[in-house]
Parts: structure tokens; sequence; C-alpha cells
């Protein structure tokens, strides 16, 4: 800024004029001072602008924040969800094991009594055959006593003595020993059709107990497969949010960042 030029001296040697060093000095104060209040407005609206940009910054940085709280609360409920769907799966297993485990508890003790049933019918009928064989061999032992006694009772001839030996040898020995036959097939054949009823019995009861334990393996395998499915979804979810949650934290610190710089730059330059 030029400076004002010194006065003169006049034809008596005094001054030239003392009111034109007074009016220059005023002007020269003037501009100062509204060099001054150009200065004053000028950090009025670099500090106005600062505050309203800190201002704007806040709130989006509240703005974050909410949408970090509700995305996290997002988060958390469907972590409850997942867990109480766990939870549900856990439980339904448990009533499915526990069921299949009482089938085929019933199962094995049908079995058992079934067994048992067969022992007993094939113990009885060994009594019955065995009170069959008793039986016969009492009726041979007691007409063989009888045609004893008439032998030596009524003195018979040797000749009617031998053919009464004779019948009793060709016609009731026959007789008997058929009867014993049929006895010993019809037990054999009882015999094996309770071991054939009793084949077929165990057969079907060993495939209804291997039907149920795939069916149950088959359950467990499709929870289990489930409860995979969803722990998967729910740790990419969870990789998700946290990958979106940092993205918006970078993304707030280099507009914070750049926001600072920029403020640093306009002080520095005014």
């Amino acid at each position: 800024m030029p400076l004002p030029e010194e006065p003169r001296a006049g034809p008596g040697g005094a001054p030239g004029g003392r009111s034109s060093s007074s009016t220059g000095g005023g002007a020269y104060y003037d501009r100062i001072s509204r060099l001054s209040e150009r200065l004053s407005g000028l950090q009025q609206g670099l500090e106005h602008e600062r505050n309203s940009r800190f201002d704007q910054l806040g709130q989006r940085m509240y703005d974050v924040d909410l949408r970090l709280q509700q995305c996290q609360d997002v988060l958390h409920e469907d972590c409850r969800g997942l867990k109480d769907t766990l939870t549900k799966f856990h439980r339904d297993f448990d009533e499915e094991r526990l069921s299949r485990e009482a089938v085929a508890e019933a199962k094995s003790k049908e079995l058992l009594g079934m067994d048992q049933r067969l022992q007993q019918s094939l113990e009885a009928e060994q009594q019955a055959r065995r009170e069959a064989e008793v039986k016969v061999l009492r009726t041979f032992d007691d007409r063989t006593a009888v045609l004893k006694e008439e032998i030596a009772r009524e003195g018979r001839s040797r000749a009617e003595a031998e053919a009464a030996l004779r019948r009793y040898v060709d016609v009731d020995i026959p007789k008997l020993y058929e009867s014993l036959r049929e006895e010993a097939q019809s037990r054999e054949t009882m015999e094996d059709r309770i071991v054939r009823r009793a084949s077929d019995e165990i057969t079907r009861l060993q495939e209804a107990i291997l039907t149920e334990k795939k069916a149950r393996e088959d359950t467990e395998e499709a929870l289990l497969r489930m409860m995979e499915d969803t722990v998967t979804k729910m740790r990419a979810e969870i990789a998700q949010e946290r990958a979106d949650r940092e993205t918006t934290e970078e993304t707030l610190l280099k507009l914070l960042e750049e926001t600072c710089n920029k403020l640093n730059t306009a002080s520095q330059v005014l």
C-alpha cells in the first residue's frame, strides 16, 4: 500500500496545510477499518461454514450410527430367530429319536414275546408227542400183557398161540408201527410249520426294524443337512453385514478426513 506523501513547506517555511495531513490519515485508518471488517466477515463466514459442515458431518454420522444400530437390531433379531429355529430342530430331532427308539424297543419286545410263544408252542407240541408215544407204548404193553394172559389162562395150544402171535405180529404190530409213523410225521409237520412260521415272523420283524432304522437315519440326515444349511446362511449374512458396516465406516472416515483437510487448507489460505 503506497504511503501518504509528507507535506511540503510553504513560502514562509511553514507546513503547506495541516488539514491535508489530517484528511490523508483518516483515509488510511478507514481503509484499515474496512479491511478489518472484511477479515472479520471472512472469518465469521469461514466459522459459519465450518460449523455448518461439522453439523452436516455430525448429522451424517448420526444417520450412519442409526443405520448401523438398525442393522445390528435386525441382525440380532435374525440371530434370535435362527437360534429359536435351531432349538426347535434339536427338540424335534430328540423327539423323533426317542420315538424311533421307542418303536424299535417295542418291536424288540414283540419279537421276544413271539419267540417265547413259539418256544412254548414247540415245548407243548413236544410234550404232546411224548405223551402220545407213552400212550402208544402203554397200549402196546397192555395188549401184549392181555395176549400173554390169554395164552396163559386159556392154555391154548402151541399152534393157536403161534397163530395168535403171528396175527399180533402181522396185524397189530404194523398198525402200531403205522400209528407211530403217522404220529412222528404229524409231529415233524407241526414242527416244520412252527419253525416256518417263526422264521417268517422273524424275517418280517427284521425287515420292519431295518426299514424303521433306515427311515430314522434318513430323517436324522435331513435334519442335520437343514441345520448345516441354516448355519451356513446365517454365517454368510453375518459376513455380508460386517462387510457392509466396514464399507460404511470406511466411507465415513474418508469423508471426515476430506472435510478436515479442506478446512485445514482453507484456514492456511486465510
